[in-house]
């Protein structure tokens, strides 16, 4: 499996793209996330309308989705036919089709290729890949993810964002590489995790592999201290093009 950080930011960081991530494995390509300003780094590996078998979208937040009809506009004009896979929370075909029309009326209308929506609730099989979700503590309702793909069988999780709960941590137990979101320092919240709440995470699920993504603009800035900090656990903190092997 090859992981691809595509974007790591937070919504509002000046300096990074908001976090997108691709996956390939078994055949099939993913892209986990698609914000406002993440389709330009998709375009930067491949402009070819057929690259992408489908996207995962962990809520309907702007940074995770505002890319989106973007993304399928230029695979239309550059004559995709093959089918796009859309995974995400309940509601999402009817939540993706307002924002397409937004942007570009009427193009869910005649957009010449199939979109497949797959409202997750549970698992789901596409293929070789097993998708599973469960609900995270965020502003809206969120999807934490385990992609289980490939002989042997490799495990990647995303958090999406939002704080974790204990039946996420056991979603994510064993990871081969689990990306987590981790926008605060210490504290609690409702609608995000801290390091400090990451460590409980960490010791819950075991990951093989721990990468934090979507720190706070302020935080990022920290990134050698937190390392520093946290050396013991071995967490990374990439930065947009680093690629992980599974």
């Amino acid at each position: 499996m090859k992981v691809s950080f595509l974007g790591v930011g937070e919504a509002f960081d000046e300096t990074q793209t908001n976090v997108c991530i691709l996956v390939e494995a078994a055949g099939r390509r993913m892209l986990v996330e698609c914000g406002a300003n993440t389709p330009s780094e998709v375009w930067k590996i491949s402009v070819r309308p057929d690259f992408l078998d489908g996207v995962f979208i962990s809520h309907f937040h702007a940074d995770h989705v505002f890319g989106l009809p973007s993304l399928l506009m230029r695979m239309w004009e550059d004559g995709r036919t093959r089918p796009f896979y859309l995974f995400g929370p309940v509601g999402s075909q009817r939540h993706l089709e307002r924002l397409m029309e937004m942007a570009y009326p009427g193009m869910v209308k005649h957009i010449p290729f199939t979109l497949r929506f797959r409202e997750l609730q549970r698992s789901h099989r596409w293929d070789d890949w097993n998708l599973r979700v469960v609900n995270t503590r965020h502003s809206v309702q969120n999807l934490g993810l385990r992609l289980e793909a490939g002989k042997p069988q490799t495990v990647f999780c995303y958090s999406g964002d939002g704080m974790f709960t204990p039946t996420a941590a056991k979603l994510y137990t064993g990871a081969d590489l689990l990306v987590h979101e981790a926008y605060l320092e210490d504290g609690q919240t409702k609608t995000h995790c801290s390091l400090v709440q990451l460590e409980r995470l960490h010791d819950l699920a075991r990951p093989k592999q721990m990468a934090l993504v979507h720190l706070r603009r302020d935080l990022r800035k920290q990134k050698k201290n937190i390392l520093k900090k946290y050396r013991q656990r071995k967490w990374t903190i990439p930065e947009s093009g680093d690629v992980f092997t599974c």
